[in-house]
């Protein structure tokens, strides 16, 4: 019996197989998107807290003083630290974005202690900034000033008595008494920061300031034994003791509740405090996105051509962008920019204005994002230093408002199309 030997045709496809699969493997890597790329790690120094809330009482709505047991006291009120607080919520931010890696705490504290800081020192000296950016090989440096906490209520109510009666079936006469009461409230929660960013050299790139603004609204009104409640999350109505609809979820706003939660906590971001704190959080994001990087979508790709086109300033290829510091209402050419000589801004030259618009579930309230939105466009009429130039507002006057966006309009290209 003889024995045949292996097919030399296959043995020979197997090196070519495993050959294949290796330049796939390379060109994936080479190839693989931008979004894969090692977060850039940051560091928060500290926050300084000028919003002058009474931190010992809570939420900072329950008085303090002889009358203060007949709101409770200070018992089992959480105490908001807000500089700590701030500090801890910001870098839970940025490791969400998942393109920043934020130093943590003890790390800064190790650094500092190492190199013999302190965080006002920081605060003050460039040269200890570069030292503890270069020790814990960090791409930007923040220190944040809370410059407005607070929650603010406005109400309303109207009530009046109506008495009915009439003759009823087969003479029979049927009369009621019933109440009308309008009523309305409108909460305010403001979070107010500004944000200094520094760079690997310890020098300062961006002083921005961003708010956070949410409010809810809540109206009613209550005939004899109904009882109807409107709110941004819809209508519900109530007849007697039934138990009427399911009660939609609101943002917890009443001082009651505010003073028993947790600054931070995942019951905090239920509030309207909280959903503020949210917003103005994700816009410092954004603002470090735009100074840094990495570019969001969309941006990419003229950040990327700006870049590659050689002769280009340096101020040009990172692009123009800073923010509305004053409108005059009834002077469309009275407006300025935090924009000057030091990014290559000119005389004449265009600027697009973009807003910040929250996304908002409509069946939470929850904010789940800001997009920009254009509003306008401005055009340079003096620069008058490094950092100030005054414009003129050629589109969305009237719309155009104190801390809007601006962005270097990009020129369309001018380069001649390749043959086919």
């Amino acid at each position: 019996m003889s024995i045949q030997p292996p097919c030399s045709s296959h043995l020979s496809t197997q090196p070519n197989r495993w050959f294949a699969a290796a330049i796939v493997l390379c060109l994936l890597i080479l190839l693989a998107p931008s979004s894969f790329a090692a977060p850039k790690r940051v560091v928060v120094l500290y926050f300084d807290d000028h919003s002058r809330f009474d931190h010992p009482t809570g939420c900072g709505c329950i008085p303090t003083g002889p009358f203060s047991p007949l709101f409770g006291g200070r018992k089992g009120h959480k105490r908001w630290h807000l500089k700590e607080g701030f500090t801890e919520l910001l870098n839970r931010k940025l490791e969400r974005s998942e393109v920043y890696e934020p130093v943590s705490q003890d790390e800064l504290l190790d650094a500092m202690a190492e190199l013999g800081l302190s965080r006002r020192g920081l605060g003050s000296d460039a040269e200890k900034r570069a030292q503890l950016a270069k020790t814990l090989k960090v791409e930007a440096l923040l220190i944040g000033d809370i410059r407005k906490f607070n929650q603010e209520r406005v109400k309303a109510n109207a009530g009046r008595l109506i008495r009915q009666g009439g003759a009823g079936y087969q003479g029979a006469t049927a009369s009621y008494v019933g109440g009308v009461q309008l009523r309305g409230s409108l909460y305010i929660a403001s979070v107010h920061l500004e944000m200094r960013i520094f760079g690997t050299a310890g020098t300062e790139i961006d002083n921005l300031k961003r708010t956070g603004r949410q409010q809810h609204q809540l109206g009613g009104m209550r005939i004899g034994p109904s009882d109807l409640v409107v709110t941004e999350q819809g209508t519900e109505v109530q007849f007697g003791q039934s138990p009427g609809l399911k009660r939609k979820p609101r943002p917890i706003v009443a001082p009651s509740e505010l003073n028993k939660i947790e600054f931070g906590s995942e019951q905090y971001d239920k509030t309207l405090f909280g959903m503020a704190t949210d917003e103005v959080l994700h816009k410092v994001v954004l603002a470090l996105r735009e100074n840094i990087g990495p570019a969001l979508p969309g941006a990419e790709t003229t950040v990327r051509d700006s870049v590659s086109k050689p002769g280009k300033p340096a101020s040009q290829a990172r692009g123009i962008q800073g923010s509305i510091v004053y409108v005059d209402s009834k002077d469309p050419e009275n407006t300025y920019i935090n924009i000057g000589s030091d990014k290559g801004v000119a005389p004449n030259q265009e600027l697009k204005v973009y807003t910040a618009e929250s996304l908002i579930d409509p069946d939470t309230g929850d904010v789940l994002g800001i997009i920009p939105k254009l509003v306008g466009v401005i055009k340079v009429v003096e620069v008058q230093s490094d950092r100030l130039s005054r414009v003129q507002i050629i589109e969305g006057f009237g719309e155009i408002k104190k801390g809007d966006r601006v962005k270097q309009e990009e020129p369309k290209s001018s380069d001649p199309e390749p043959e086919s």
